[in-house]
C-alpha cells in the first residue's frame, strides 16, 4: 500500500470521496491484483494461482483446477536462498508483475520513484543498508530469469521496491496470511491511518467466480495527486498502463466503510494491528513501511482516550479497595517494563513450546495478579502497587494466551473430567474478558471494531463448547430481548442500540455465571463483572447458582457474543461473510 509521508511532505497520491458516504458502504468493485504470491509454507498447500485450499489427494499440484493453471504465470522454483528481509514471495511476485508491464515512456519517466503510478520507496529503501543489498541482489536475480539486455536493474529495483512499499497480506477467513497481493491505485493509493474510515477484507476463489458484494455503479472514490509540478501523471494515463493485466484470477479485495466519510475527505484504512499503543505503532510502521504516521490519534496531545488504556496502569495505595489512573510515581516505568517483559517472556516460550501450557498460565497469572510493589518517592514511607490496567495491550495478548492455554490443559486432561472441565471453564473466563475489554476499545476508537469482532466470537464459541461438553446435552436458551435482532442491521443507529441492548444482557447474566466461570482463577475474580470490570482488592463470595442456572447462563452468554459478533461483522464485511454465516450457524444451532 502507498505510504503516507504527511511527517515529511503532504503525501503524493491520495483517494478521496466522490461523495458523502455511510457505514458499510462498498468502494469499489472487488479488485483482482496485479501481482500476487503465496508464503513458502503454503506452496504445496494451497493453489498458487487462486490461493484456495488443495485437495490432499493430489499432493504434487500446483493448481486446484486446470483454469488455475492455464492462467498462472510460469512459477520460479529456485529462489536466491537467504536474502533477508527480502522473502521469496516478494520475489515471485515481482516477476510475475514485470510480466504483466508495458515498457512504455509511463513506466521509465518515472522510473525509479514511481512504477504505474505506484510508489516504490526506492529512495528510502535503498538509503537503508538493510535492504539496499538484498534489493541489489533480488533484482540480478530477477534480470537473470527474465534474460535482459538492458545496462542496468533500475526496472527490477523498482518493481521490488513497488512490492515491498504496495503489497499487502493475504489473509484467508480464519485469519490466516497465505501470501502477499498488489493490486491498482484504487487500492494501492489509499494511505495508512491509525483511525481509519475504511477496512478491506479478500475473496478467495478459483478464477471467474462470481463475488457477492453489494457494491453500487455510481462512484464513490476519486484519485488526488498532490505536488505535480515535479511530475504530470494523469489518472487516465496510470489506468491505460494497467487496464486488462488483472486477468480475474488471485485473491479478489474489498474495501468497506466502517464510519461516515463526507465529500471531498480522504478514504484511510489501517496497515498495521491498531491494538498497539502510539510508540509502538509508529516502530511498526518505520521498519515495515518507513514512515512515521501524523493522523489524528498518533498527534493527540493528550493522549487519545484509547491509546492511554492500552498503556495504561491502576495504583492502589494499601488497604484501598478502588482503583484509578496512577500519576508518576518515581519508579513506575521500571516496574512497568518489568511486567511487561515478564508476560512476553512467557508468551514467547510458551509459542516456542520452551514451557508447556500450565507453567506459562503461573508465570503469567502470578505478574496479573500480584502486580509490582513500588515506593511512591523518597517523602512517602507507603509503598503502592501498580497493576496492568485490564486494556493494557500486553494484558490483551496474556489474555489471548491464557485462553489458549487452558483450552490446551483441558484438551491434555480428558482422563480426568473434572480437572478438563475447569481448564475449559476458565478458557472461556479469559475470552469472555477479553470480548468485554474489547467491547471499552472499540467504544473509543471504532476502527478496533474487526478486532472486536473476532474476539466477540471467539468468546461465544469458547463458552458454547463448554455448555455443550460439560453443563448440558441439549437445551433451547435464548434470549426473547435480543433474538429479534438476529440479522436485522438497517443502519449504523441500529447497530449501536443494538449493541448496547446486548451489553445490558450480558451484565445482567453474569451476575450468575461470572464467578461460576471464574473460580479458581484468582486474577478474574478481582473483577466484579467482565463488562464493568472494577478492580478491587478483595473478593467478594456470591451464593452459588444451581448446575441448571449454569447451563443457562452459560448458553446464554454464548448467544449474546456470537450476536454481538455478528454486529461488528456485518459492520466490516457486510452480509456475505464467512465470519457472519458461521455465526449465523451456531447461533441457529
Amino acid at each position: 500500500v502507498v505510504v503516507n509521508t504527511q511527517s515529511e511532505v503532504s503525501p503524493e497520491m491520495e483517494i478521496m470521496a466522490a461523495d458523502d458516504i455511510g457505514i458499510g458502504v462498498e468502494l469499489f468493485p472487488s479488485l483482482s491484483p496485479l501481482t500476487f504470491s503465496l508464503y513458502d509454507s503454503f506452496l504445496t498447500s494451497h493453489c498458487s494461482s487462486c490461493f484456495s485450499l488443495l485437495s490432499p489427494t493430489s499432493p504434487a499440484s500446483l493448481y486446484c483446477s486446470a483454469a488455475c493453471s492455464l492462467f498462472n504465470s510460469p512459477t520460479v522454483s529456485q529462489i536466491p536462498p537467504d536474502n533477508s528481509p527480502i522473502l521469496s514471495s516478494d520475489i515471485r511476485a515481482a516477476l510475475r508483475l514485470l510480466n504483466s508491464i508495458s515498457f512504455s515512456a509511463v513506466v521509465t519517466a518515472s522510473l525509479p520513484h514511481r512504477l504505474g503510478g505506484l510508489l516504490t520507496n526506492h529512495h528510502r529503501l535503498m538509503a537503508d543498508s538493510s535492504f539496499s543489498i538484498a534489493i541489489q541482489r533480488a533484482a540480478c536475480f530477477i534480470a537473470a530469469v527474465l534474460k535482459s539486455d538492458r545496462e542496468n536493474t533500475e526496472l527490477e529495483e523498482a518493481t521490488i521496491c513497488c512490492v515491498l512499499t504496495n503489497a499487502v497480506e493475504v489473509q484467508d477467513s480464519t485469519g490466516l496470511a497465505l501470501g502477499i497481493a498488489l493490486y491498482d491505485s484504487r487500492f494501492s493509493w489509499i494511505n495508512h491511518s491509525c483511525s481509519p474510515n475504511a477496512c478491506y477484507r479478500f475473496v478467495i476463489s478459483p478464477p471467474n467466480s462470481i463475488t457477492t458484494t453489494s457494491y453500487h455503479d455510481s462512484p464513490k472514490i476519486i484519485p488526488r495527486i498532490i505536488n505535480t509540478e515535479k511530475e504530470q501523471i494523469s489518472v487516465c494515463s496510470i489506468t491505460s498502463l494497467w487496464e486488462g493485466k488483472t486477468v480475474g484470477y488471485g485473491p479478489k479485495v474489498i474495501t468497506r466503510s466502517i464510519k461516515k466519510i463526507k465529500s471531498g475527505e480522504e478514504i484511510t484504512i489501517s496497515y498495521i494491528d491498531l491494538l498497539q499503543p502510539t510508540g509502538l505503532r509508529q516502530s511498526d510502521l518505520w521498519s515495515k513501511y518507513r514512515f512515521m504516521c501524523n493522523c489524528g490519534r498518533c498527534a493527540a496531545s493528550p493522549l487519545a482516550y484509547v491509546d492511554s488504556i492500552l498503556e495504561g496502569v491502576l495504583a492502589l495505595e494499601p488497604q484501598k479497595t478502588t482503583a484509578g489512573h496512577h500519576h508518576g510515581a518515581t519508579n513506575k516505568d521500571d516496574a512497568v517494563r518489568k511486567m511487561t517483559d515478564r508476560i512476553e517472556e512467557a508468551i514467547d516460550d510458551f509459542l516456542s513450546d520452551d514451557i508447556n501450557p500450565e507453567t506459562c498460565c503461573e508465570k503469567i497469572e502470578s505478574v496479573l495478579h500480584h502486580g509490582i510493589q513500588i515506593k511512591a518517592d523518597s517523602s512517602q514511607p507507603n509503598h503502592h502497587h501498580l497493576w496492568l490496567h485490564p486494556s493494557h495491550h500486553v494484558a490483551l495478548n496474556a489474555y489471548i494466551t491464557l485462553a489458549a492455554a487452558y483450552r490446551i490443559r483441558s484438551t491434555d486432561s480428558e482422563t480426568d473430567t473434572r480437572k478438563a472441565f475447569d481448564m475449559s471453564r476458565i478458557s472461556a473466563a479469559y475470552s469472555l474478558f477479553l470480548a468485554c475489554v474489547s467491547h471499552h476499545l472499540v467504544s473509543a476508537e471504532p476502527s478496533l471494531a474487526i478486532s472486536a469482532a473476532n474476539f466477540w466470537k471467539s468468546a461465544g464459541e469458547s463458552l458454547l463448547d463448554l455448555a455443550r461438553k460439560f453443563l448440558m446435552e441439549e437445551h433451547d436458551v435464548k434470549c426473547s430481548k435480543c433474538l429479534m435482532l438476529v440479522g436485522t442491521y438497517n443502519s449504523r443507529r441500529d447497530i449501536k442500540e443494538n449493541l448496547k441492548q446486548i451489553l445490558r444482557c450480558v451484565t445482567d447474566i453474569s451476575q450468575v455465571a461470572w464467578s461460576f466461570l471464574t473460580r479458581g482463577c484468582s486474577y478474574l475474580q478481582k473483577f466484579k463483572s467482565p463488562v464493568e470490570y472494577s478492580f478491587t482488592v478483595t473478593n467478594c463470595e456470591k451464593e452459588e447458582s444451581s448446575e441448571d442456572q449454569r447451563g443457562r447462563s452459560v448458553l446464554l452468554l454464548s448467544f449474546h457474543c456470537l450476536l454481538y459478533a455478528d454486529l461488528l461483522t456485518y459492520l466490516c464485511y457486510g452480509r456475505k461473510s464467512y465470519m457472519l454465516s458461521q455465526s449465523h450457524s451456531v447461533i441457529s444451532d
